[in-house]
C-alpha cells in the first residue's frame, strides 16, 4: 500500500500515517488479518523512526494476531521483527530467541525468503556478541539463499556482513587475548 512506498523511499513519518489508517480501517472493518499485518508494518515503522520500544509493542500485537488466526507466516515475521527490535533495544539474548523461532517457522513453511533473512538478523545478533565465526556461518547461509532467490539487497547486505565480521575476526586474532576469549566464548568485560 501507500505505507509500504513511504517506506522504501525512507519517508517513515508518512509511512506511519498510512499504516495507522490501514489499522483504523482493518479494525473497523473486522478485517483481523489485516489488523495485524498493519500492526507489523507499524512496528517496522517505528524501528525505522528509532522508536525501538514502540516496534516491539507493535509486533507482539501483531504476534498475537497470528497467533489467534493461526498465520503462521505472520507468526514467523512478527517473531522476525520482535528479534530486530530487541537487538536494536540491546538484549541480545531475547533478539537470538526470537531470531530462531523465525527461522524455524521460514523452514518449516518453505518460506525462503524468510530463512535467509532470518539467517542474516542470527548473524547480526552474534555479531553483537563478538561471535565473529558463528557469525560468518549465518551470513554466508544468508548470502547462499540471497543468491539463490534473486534478492539482490539482501546479497548486498550479506556480503557487507561477511566483509565487517571477516575484519573483526581477523582483528580478533590479532589479540590473543580476544582470540583466547573468541574460542573459549568467554565473556568480556568490556
Amino acid at each position: 500500500g501507500i505505507g509500504m512506498a513511504y517506506d522504501s523511499l525512507g519517508e517513515y513519518q508518512r509511512a506511519l500515517e498510512y499504516h495507522e489508517k490501514h489499522l483504523a480501517i482493518a479494525q473497523r472493518t473486522g478485517d483481523v488479518s489485516g489488523e495485524g499485518l498493519a500492526h507489523g508494518a507499524i512496528g517496522n515503522a517505528y524501528h525505522n523512526l528509532g522508536e525501538y520500544q514502540r516496534a516491539l509493542e507493535y509486533h507482539e500485537k501483531h504476534l498475537a494476531i497470528a497467533q489467534r488466526t493461526g498465520d503462521v507466516g505472520g507468526e514467523g515475521r512478527a517473531y522476525g521483527g520482535i528479534g530486530i527490535a530487541y537487538l536494536s533495544l540491546g538484549e541480545v539474548q531475547s533478539a537470538l530467541e526470537y531470531h530462531e523461532k523465525h527461522l524455524a517457522i521460514a523452514q518449516r513453511t518453505g518460506d525462503v525468503s524468510g530463512e535467509g533473512g532470518a539467517y542474516g538478523n542470527i548473524g547480526n545478533a552474534y555479531n553483537s556478541l563478538g561471535e565473529y565465526e558463528r557469525a560468518l556461518e549465518h551470513y554466508e547461509k544468508h548470502l547462499a539463499i540471497a543468491q539463490q532467490t534473486g534478492d539482490v539487497s539482501g546479497e548486498q547486505s550479506a556480503r557487507s556482513n561477511i566483509v565487517l565480521a571477516r575484519e573483526k575476526l581477523d582483528k580478533s586474532h590479532k589479540d590473543p587475548t580476544k582470540l583466547f576469549r573468541v574460542q573459549l566464548r568467554w565473556p568480556t568485560s568490556s
